[in-house]
């Protein structure tokens, strides 16, 4: 079995999230192919809570949510990204505060006017959208513990200069 080739390309905006702040993310697919984008999904890594989502004019839009077997997922159908067009499909997001920093997956899947899906994804028909935790506000035990340390050293420091300076 052949390598179908990759028809489409898909971007992620913006490619860096930083943790707490809501975020509107965006997918830019471009259809290079000769079949009318017709669905996509897109499934989105549980590091992120979905806020809500919006389609573009002509085009509606489904979330589920993650189950025990099932990944969360967002679904825009019912328009067209035609050759060499572009459609933008959003959602609102936030990363937890706990959540640490790494890379996020977005594999994607492109149904065209005839039912062919191409998956976006590691080992499918290309690659999938990358976006980057920009950091973590949780600390770590071993800063909160070094935290801790250099607050005791400070304090003690402090009294020996109040103790020392009241002879």
């Amino acid at each position: 079995m052949g390598t179908r080739p990759v028809v489409s390309q898909v971007v992620i905006d913006p490619p860096r999230i930083e943790p707490t702040a809501w975020t509107r993310i965006s997918f830019g697919v471009i259809n290079t192919g000769t079949s009318p984008w017709t669905v996509v999904r897109v499934t989105v890594p549980d590091a992120i809570a979905v806020l809500g989502v919006d389609a573009p004019p002509g085009w509606k839009a489904a979330w589920l949510p993650a189950t025990d077997s099932t990944p969360q997922t967002i679904t825009w159908s019912g328009g067209a990204v035609h050759r060499a067009g572009l459609g933008t499909f959003v959602f609102l997001g936030r990363v937890g505060a706990d959540v640490p920093r790494r890379e996020l997956r977005f594999p994607v899947e492109l149904t065209d006017a005839s039912g062919t899906v191409r998956e976006l994804r590691r080992g499918g028909d290309g690659i999938e959208p990358r976006m980057l935790i920009a950091g973590t506000t949780q600390i770590s035990p071993w800063a909160a513990f070094a935290l801790a340390g250099a607050a005791f050293g400070l304090a003690v420091l402090a009294l020996v200069f109040v103790v020392g300076g009241k002879r």
